[in-house]
C-alpha cells in the first residue's frame, strides 16, 4: 500500500468560543485560486480578539490567521507551481467601493482572511492566486510571517517627517519592536515606553535607551490616554504617530496642540506595494529580524494561547508545517 496523505488539520474557534485543533476536510479549489501548506503563520492581537470575542468573525467554525507563510501545493493558473515560497496578503477588499479608490486599505467593505473565509492556523489553505507573493531565495518562511506586520510598520513609517533623529516607541509589542528595528537599521535613536517589565528589558537588550526631546513618538499602545501622553513627550514641532486600535476617547486640548506646533498623524494597515517592500526588507537582515520572534510553537499549542492561558514576551509563530521552511 502507498503512503497515506493524511487529513489537514486545523484550530478551529467554535461559535461558543471553545478552541480545538480538528481535522479539515481539504477546501475546494476554485477558478484563479491556488492551494497552499502554511509553514508559518503569526499571531496578531486581532487573532486573540476574534478568538475571545467572536468579533468579526463571519462562518464557524473559524480558522484564524493571517500571517501566514506557505508553500504552494498546487494551483488553477500557471503563475504559481507546486514547491513555491509564499506570503498571503491578508486583506480582501471590494476594489470597486469610493474607499477603494482612496487606497484598499479603506474599503468600505473590507474583510480578512481568518474573518471571511478560513485562515492560516491550519495545515492546508486555499486563497486567491492575486494574494501571493514571493518569498526571496534564503529567507526563512518564519522569518517571512513577519512580513504582514513588518508592512504595517513601513506604512506607518512613511508618514514621519525627514529628518527625525529620535523617537519614542510607547508599547513594545510586535509592531513597537519592529518599528524599532527598522528605525534603529536608519540610525535613528529609539526610546521605548512599556508597561510590561519584562518588554522594557527585551528593548533595553536590543538598543533602547532614555532619550530627551524626541522628535516623534509612536503611539503602538493604545492604552487610556496614551495619545495624550505621546502628545506630553514629544518636542515643540514634533509628531504623534499613532499606530494603536485604542478604543478609548482622547482628552486633548487644541489650544495646547497649537501652541506646542504637535503634528498628530495616524496609520491604518498597508497598501498595495507594501508586502513587496516588508519581504525586501526583511531578506536583508533575516537574523536581525528573527530576533523580534520571541516564541515559536507547534500548531496544537495554540489553543491555551488564544484563549489566553498561555503568555508570551513578544512575536509569537505558529508552526503548522514546519517540514516546509527550508529557504
Amino acid at each position: 500500500m502507498g503512503d497515506v496523505t493524511p487529513m489537514p488539520t486545523a484550530c478551529r474557534v467554535n461559535r461558543d468560543l471553545t478552541l480545538e485543533i480538528a481535522e479539515a476536510s481539504p477546501a475546494p479549489m476554485g477558478v484563479a485560486e491556488v492551494r497552499v501548506r502554511p509553514a508559518y503563520a503569526g499571531v496578531c492581537g486581532s487573532d486573540l480578539h476574534a478568538a475571545r470575542t467572536g468579533a468579526w468573525i463571519e462562518y464557524w467554525p473559524a480558522t484564524l490567521g493571517h500571517e501566514v507563510a506557505a508553500v504552494v501545493v498546487d494551483s488553477s493558473v500557471g503563475t504559481w507551481v507546486a514547491g513555491d515560497r509564499v506570503v498571503v496578503d491578508s486583506r480582501i477588499p471590494c476594489r470597486a467601493c469610493a474607499d477603494c479608490a482612496v487606497s484598499p486599505r479603506f474599503c468600505s467593505h473590507l474583510t480578512w482572511l481568518g474573518e471571511s473565509r478560513p485562515g492560516g492556523f491550519a495545515t492546508d489553505l486555499v486563497v486567491p492566486a492575486t494574494s501571493l507573493h514571493a518569498v526571496p531565495s534564503g529567507l526563512p518562511l518564519d522569518v517571512a510571517a513577519l512580513a504582514e506586520p513588518l508592512a504595517v510598520v513601513l506604512r506607518a513609517l512613511d508618514a514621519l517627517p525627514t529628518g527625525v533623529e529620535r523617537v519614542l516607541v510607547q508599547g513594545y509589542g510586535p509592531i513597537g519592536a519592529l518599528a524599532h528595528r527598522v528605525l534603529a537599521s536608519r540610525g535613528v535613536g529609539v526610546s521605548v515606553t512599556e508597561a510590561r517589565q519584562d518588554r522594557r528589558e527585551l528593548a533595553a537588550a536590543r538598543g533602547a535607551e532614555p532619550l530627551a526631546r524626541v522628535d516623534a513618538v509612536i503611539d503602538a499602545a493604545g492604552f487610556p490616554g496614551s495619545v495624550l501622553a505621546a502628545v506630553k513627550a514629544v518636542r515643540r514641532g514634533g509628531t504623534v504617530l499613532v499606530v494603536a486600535l485604542g478604543p478609548h476617547s482622547i482628552d486633548l486640548v487644541a489650544q495646547d496642540l497649537v501652541e506646542q506646533g504637535v503634528q498628530i498623524a495616524t496609520s491604518l494597515g498597508f497598501d498595495d506595494g507594501d508586502l513587496p517592500r516588508a519581504l525586501a526588507t526583511l531578506a536583508a537582515d533575516p537574523e536581525g529580524f528573527a530576533s523580534v520572534i520571541s516564541t515559536r510553537i507547534p500548531l496544537d499549542e495554540l489553543p491555551a494561547v488564544l484563549s489566553g492561558r498561555a503568555d508570551t514576551l513578544g512575536k509569537l509563530v505558529v508552526a503548522c508545517a514546519p517540514e516546509e521552511s527550508a529557504a
